[in-house]
C-alpha cells in the first residue's frame, strides 16, 4: 500500500525520532493559541492516508483521566512547575489528537475566574503539557478542563473539570521554624508538639495544612493523622507537603494541631541537617477571607515515649525502638488536652532562617495498608511467632488486651526461623538488630513502631496474655503509585510467572521516601539500586514521580559534591562526597530510560547538562596511547564479583558503560537542541567503541575483562563483560552470535544488579530460550532459586552471607521484569515521537514460552497483548490493543506480507495497517491506535 509521506521518508523518521525532536521543540506559536506547536507531520499523513473508512474514529475525541504533575486532583502542586496530562478515547481505530485547548480557573472565593486559556494549540502532546499562563498563586485552588481535536478538525466535548491546589512559595510562609527538643543531646529525638486553635466563625470552604520537617513527622489535626513521612533532604532543599483538611476544621470550633516529630542524625539516605519543623494551616472562607495559623512560640512540646537506644547496625541505620508506654500522652492530639506541664518550644525563626533556607513541594507520598498474619504460633516457651506470609517493608503493630503497668515485652522481627521455630537472630538479619522493647502502661493498649523494617516474621516474648491473629498487624508501606492499572504478565509457565510477581512486589517495597536499596539495613538511595528499581517501577506501575525525584536527586548530588562531573553514590547522604565510577556511568542511562518511559522532555533537557558533565569526567580517564578509559573499575567491598578480574588497569565493563553513557548523552543533547554537543558525544562513543573492540576482544570475538598497564589482555573473560557489551550494542554485528553463545554458555554468572543487562544481552543475541532458562532454573542461584528457597523478595546477591550482612530484601534484581516485558511478552517502548506521543514495538519472541498475555502502562494508557504460537510451527495469533494517540511497529514471523492477516483480512488491506517491511522471515507492520487480531501462516 502506498502512502504520501514527507520527503524525509517514513523509515528515516521512525528510526530517528530523537534527532527530529529539535524541530518540534523549536516550532513557533500559533497565531491564535499562544503556545508552541508540537506536531509530527507523519501523523497527519497516516491519518489522511488511512486504509478504509473503518480506520476513521467513529466519534469525537474525549479527554479523561486528567492529572497534574502525574497526580489526580493533587494538593500541593508547585506553582512554578505545573504540567497537565490526560488520556484520549473515541470509538474506532486511529484515534489521534491534533490539537488541544486547556482552560485553568481559580476557584477560591473572591478570586474566582479564568487565569489561562491556552486557545487551540496544534499539538498531539497529551502528557507533561506545561502550564504557560500568568504565574499561579501559592496556596490557591484551581480547576481545569481540556478539549481535544481529532480527525478532520473535529473538536470533542470539554472534559469534566479537575482540581488542583498549589503549594507555598518561600515567600508565602507565615509560620516559623521550630527546633523540637532544642536542649536535648539525645541523638534520636522524638518529640510531641501541639497547639489548639479556634478559627473565626464562618463557613470554611477550604483548609490546607502545609508542613516541612527534618527529619520526619506524623501530622495530626483534630486527633486524626493526616500526613506523615516527607522525603529526606538537605535543609537548603527541604521538601514541603500539603494536605487538604477541610473536613476536620470548622469555623468557631476548637481544634488541635500537632506533630510527632523525629530527628535522628546523619545516616545513609539522610543528611545530618538539624531538628526542625514548620507547619502552616490556611483557611479560606466562603466570604473570601483567608486566615493563616502557623507554628510559633505558642506551641508546646513534650518528649515522646521512645527511650535512648543504640543504632540497629554500624551502617548508620535507624535506632532500636525502646518504648515506655507509660509515658504516652493519651489524647494529646485532641482539643481540650491539658498540655500545661509541657515545655515551651524553641523558635528558630521565620521561613528562610538558616539552615532551612528553601522548601520544595514534594510530589510523592507514602501509603500504608494493614497486612494481617497468615499464621500465629505459640511456642513451648510461651513466645508467640507471627508469620505474615511474605517479606514486607512495614511497621509492626501489636494490641494488648490485658497490659500490666511496668511489664516489659520484648519483640523481634526477622526474615527466617531457626529450627526451634523462633525468629532467627543470626540468619537473614543483615547484621542488624531487629528488636523492639515495649514497657506496658496497663490495660488495653497498642504498641506501634515509628520506623519501618523489612521482615516476614515477628516474635513477641513475655506478653503476659494470649496473642491472637487479630491483635497483630504489619503496617506495610511504600510510595503511592499512579492511579493506573499496573502491568500484568502471564505465560502459563508457573516459575516464570512467579518470578514476575517476585520482581513486581520487590521493586514496589523499595519505594519509600526515596528509592532504597533495602528496607532493613541501609535505607539509602544508592544510584545503581535506584536506577534498576526505577526502570522496574516505571514499567510495572507506570511510575513518574519516584523516578522524576530520583534523577533530580542525582543531579543535585553532583552539584553539591562533585564539580568534576562525578555523581554521588548515595543521595541524600549524611557523610559527604562518595562516588563509585560505574554508578556515575549508570546515570545517563537512567535519565534516558526515564525520558523514554514518560516522554518528559522538560526534565530530560533540564538534566542534560548533568549528563554532559558525567561524560566529561569519564572522557578525562582516557589514555591517548590505547584510547581506553583507566581507573574506573568497581571496588568489590566484600561482595562477590562472579569471577570478574579486578586486577586490570582498564576494565571492560567500565569502558562499555562509558560508551553507553556517551550514546545516551548524545541523545539527550539532541533533545536539548545541542547539535554540537551531540556530535562530541557521538565521536567519543565511536572512538571508545573502536578501542574496546580492538583491544579488549579475543580473536574469537569474546571480550576479556580488561588489560593491564602494559596492554596485556586479562586471561579471564567474564559473563558480565560480555553481557554488557551485548546489552549496550558494543559488539559488532558479525560477532553477536559468538558472544551471545558464550554468554549463554555461562548460565547465570552475574549478580542481581546486572540481571537486567544479562537478559537484554540474551535478547539482543536472539536467545529467548536461554532467557527463560536463566529466569526459571531453580538448581542454580538466581531468581527461581530465591523462590525455591522460600524467598518473597529479591536478594542483594544470589548467595547471601550472614557474615557480610547481605540483604534478603533488595530491589536491584527486580529490574529483570523489564526484560521479561520487552522480550517474553514482546512489548517495548521506543523513544517517543517529537510531540511526546507513545511509540511501541510489539514483537512476540521466536522462542521461549508458547504463549503470553499481559499489559503495559504508558502515558497514553495501557497496552494489552496476548499471543500464542500455533502447534507445529504453523504461525502465531496476536491480539493487541494500542491506546489512543499511540502507534506501534508489530513484528510477526512471515516470509511474505500475504501470509499475515488482521481480523481475516490481508494485513496490507486492513484498516489502519500498513506494511513497513518484510525481510529475513519477519514482517513488520505499522499500526495506529486500536484493537487488532493478527495471524500468520
Amino acid at each position: 500500500m502506498s502512502r504520501s509521506v514527507p520527503s524525509f521518508g517514513r523509515r528515516a523518521f521512525l528510526g530517528s525520532g530523537v534527532a527530529l525532536s529539535a524541530g518540534a521543540v523549536a516550532a513557533g506559536p500559533l497565531a491564535g493559541g499562544g503556545a508552541a506547536a508540537d506536531t509530527d507531520p507523519l501523523r497527519e499523513a497516516r491519518l489522511l492516508g488511512s486504509a478504509g473508512a473503518e480506520a476513521i474514529p467513529g466519534g469525537p475525541v474525549r479527554a479523561g483521566s486528567l492529572t497534574v504533575n502525574g497526580l489526580v486532583e493533587p494538593v500541593g502542586v508547585d506553582p512554578d512547575d505545573c504540567s497537565f496530562a490526560w488520556t484520549l478515547s473515541a470509538p474506532g481505530r486511529q484515534v489521534v489528537q491534533t490539537a488541544s485547548r486547556i482552560v485553568v480557573r481559580r476557584t477560591d472565593p473572591g478570586h474566582a475566574g479564568v487565569v489561562w486559556d491556552s486557545g487551540p494549540v496544534l499539538t498531539a502532546r497529551q502528557a507533561f503539557v506545561t502550564y504557560a499562563g500568568p504565574p499561579l498563586a501559592g496556596d490557591a485552588a484551581y480547576s481545569w478542563t481540556v478539549q481535544l481535536r481529532g480527525y478532520a478538525e473535529r473538536w470533542g466535548p470539554v472534559s469534566r473539570a479537575a482540581r488542583f491546589n498549589t503549594a507555598l512559595r518561600d515567600a508565602d510562609w507565615q509560620a516559623h521554624w521550630l527546633t523540637p527538643a532544642g536542649a536535648s543531646q539525645q541523638p534520636d529525638r522524638i518529640t510531641y508538639l501541639r497547639t489548639e486553635i479556634t478559627p473565626p466563625a464562618g463557613s470554611i470552604v477550604r483548609a490546607t495544612i502545609y508542613a516541612s520537617a527534618a527529619h520526619t513527622y506524623q501530622l495530626y489535626v483534630g486527633g486524626e493523622r493526616v500526613d506523615a513521612w516527607p522525603s529526606f533532604s538537605y535543609p537548603d532543599e527541604q521538601y514541603q507537603r500539603a494536605v487538604d483538611v477541610t473536613r476536620l476544621v470548622a469555623g468557631g470550633r476548637a481544634s488541635a494541631v500537632g506533630a510527632l516529630h523525629r530527628w535522628y542524625g546523619a545516616g545513609k539516605g539522610r543528611p545530618a541537617s538539624a531538628p526542625g519543623l514548620i507547619v502552616q494551616l490556611s483557611l479560606w472562607y466562603s466570604s473570601g477571607r483567608n486566615v493563616v495559623v502557623g507554628t510559633d512560640g505558642s506551641w508546646r512540646e513534650a518528649a515522646a515515649e521512645w527511650l535512648p537506644a543504640p543504632q540497629r547496625n554500624n551502617d548508620a541505620c535507624d535506632y532500636v525502638e525502646w518504648v515506655d508506654g507509660r509515658r504516652h500522652p493519651t489524647g494529646w492530639s485532641q482539643p481540650g488536652y491539658d498540655d500545661s506541664a509541657w515545655s515551651a518550644v524553641t523558635v528558630l525563626g521565620p521561613a528562610g532562617t538558616s539552615p532551612f533556607t528553601r522548601t520544595y513541594p514534594q510530589r510523592t507520598r507514602i501509603v500504608e495498608r494493614v497486612v494481617a498474619p497468615v499464621g500465629v504460633r505459640t511456642l513451648a516457651s510461651g513466645s508467640v511467632v507471627v508469620d505474615f506470609g511474605a517479606v514486607y517493608a512495614a511497621r509492626p503493630q501489636v494490641a494488648f488486651h490485658a497490659g500490666e503497668a511496668g511489664r516489659t515485652v520484648a519483640m523481634r522481627a526477622g526474615y527466617l526461623l531457626d529450627p526451634d521455630g523462633e525468629v532467627s537472630t543470626t540468619h537473614g538479619t543483615q547484621v542488624t538488630n531487629l528488636t523492639f522493647s515495649y514497657i506496658q502502661r496497663g490495660g488495653t493498649e497498642t504498641f506501634e513502631a515509628i520506623c519501618f523494617l523489612g521482615f516476614r516474621y515477628l516474635q513477641i516474648d513475655g506478653a503476659g496474655e494470649p496473642i491472637g491473629a487479630g491483635q497483630v498487624a504489619a503496617l506495610a508501606r511504600h510510595a503511592a503509585m499512579p492511579d493506573v492499572p499496573p502491568a500484568t504478565f502471564a505465560t502459563g509457565v508457573r516459575t516464570l510467572d512467579a518470578v514476575w510477581k517476585l520482581n513486581t512486589r520487590s521493586c514496589l517495597y523499595c519505594c519509600h521516601e526515596q528509592f532504597v536499596d533495602t528496607p532493613t539495613r541501609e535505607k539509602a538511595q544508592f544510584l545503581w539500586d535506584a536506577a534498576n528499581e526505577s526502570e522496574a517501577i516505571m514499567r510495572a506501575y507506570g511510575d513518574q514521580n519516584m523516578s522524576w525525584q530520583g534523577v533530580r536527586d542525582v543531579a543535585r548530588g553532583q552539584a553539591r559534591f562533585h564539580p568534576d562531573g562525578r555523581v554521588n553514590v548515595v543521595y541524600p547522604y549524611g557523610f559527604g562526597a562518595r562516588d563509585i565510577p560505574t554508578f556515575t556511568e549508570r546515570y545517563p542511562e537512567w535519565l534516558w530510560r526515564y525520558y523514554v518511559s514518560t516522554g518528559d522532555l522538560a526534565t530530560a533537557v533540564l538534566l542534560y547538562p548533568s549528563a554532559a558533565k558525567v561524560s566529561d569526567y569519564l572522557w578525562s580517564a582516557r589514555q591517548a596511547g590505547t584510547g581506553l578509559l583507566y581507573g574506573l573499575a568497581d571496588v568489590p567491598e566484600g561482595d562477590p564479583t562472579y569471577g570478574y578480574d579486578l586486577g586490570v588497569a582498564a576494565d571492560t565493563v567500565s569502558n562499555v558503560l562509558a560508551i553507553n553513557a556517551f550514546n545516551r548523552t548524545a541523545s539527550l543533547a539532541q533533545l536539548a537542541r545541542d547539535s554540537g554537543g551531540a556530535v562530541v558525544q557521538q565521536q567519543r562513543s565511536a572512538a571508545l567503541t573502536a578501542a574496546v573492540n580492538a583491544q579488549l576482544a579475543r580473536a574469537d570475538g569474546v571480550y576479556v575483562d580488561g588489560v593491564d598497564a602494559n596492554g596485556a589482555q586479562s586471561t579471564h573473560a567474564s559473563q558480565e563483560a560480555n553481557a554488557l557489551a551485548l546489552a549496550y550494542a558494543v559488539v559488532p554485528a558479525e560477532r553477536v552470535g559468538a558472544v551471545g553463545a558464550y554468554v549463554a554458555s555461562l548460565g547465570l554468572d552475574v549478580g542481581p544488579n546486572h540481571g537486567l543487562e544479562l537478559l537484554r544481552a540474551l535478547a539482543a543475541a536472539g536467545r529467548p530460550d536461554d532467557m527463560v532458562h536463566v529466569l526459571t532454573d531453580r538448581s542454580v542461584p538466581g531468581w527461581a532459586h530465591v523462590l525455591a528457597a522460600g524467598g518473597t523478595f529479591t536478594w542483594e546477591t544470589w548467595t547471601p552471607s550472614d557474615l557480610i550482612g547481605d540483604s534478603m530484601s533488595h530491589g536491584w534484581g527486580s529490574s529483570a521484569l523489564v526484560a521479561m516485558q520487552e522480550t517474553l511478552l514482546g512489548v517495548s517502548l521506543r523513544p517517543p515521537n517529537p510531540d511526546g506521543t507513545v511509540r511501541l514495538t510489539v514483537a512476540p519472541p521466536a522462542g521461549g514460552p508458547g504463549r503470553a498475555a499481559g499489559s503495559v502502562p504508558t502515558i497514553a494508557g495501557p497496552v494489552t497483548v496476548s499471543w500464542q504460537r500455533r502447534a507445529g510451527g504453523r504461525g502465531i495469533v496476536l491480539d493487541l490493543t494500542v491506546p489512543a494517540n499511540a502507534s506501534a511497529l508489530v513484528h510477526l514471523p512471515a516470509t511474505d506480507a500475504s501470509r499475515v492477516q488482521e481480523s481475516g483480512v490481508a494485513a496490507g488491506r486492513a484498516p489502519g495497517v500498513s506494511v513497513y517491511s518484510v525481510a529475513g522471515g519477519m514482517a513488520v507492520l505499522e499500526i495506529p491506535s486500536g484493537t487488532y487480531r493478527f495471524s500468520t501462516s
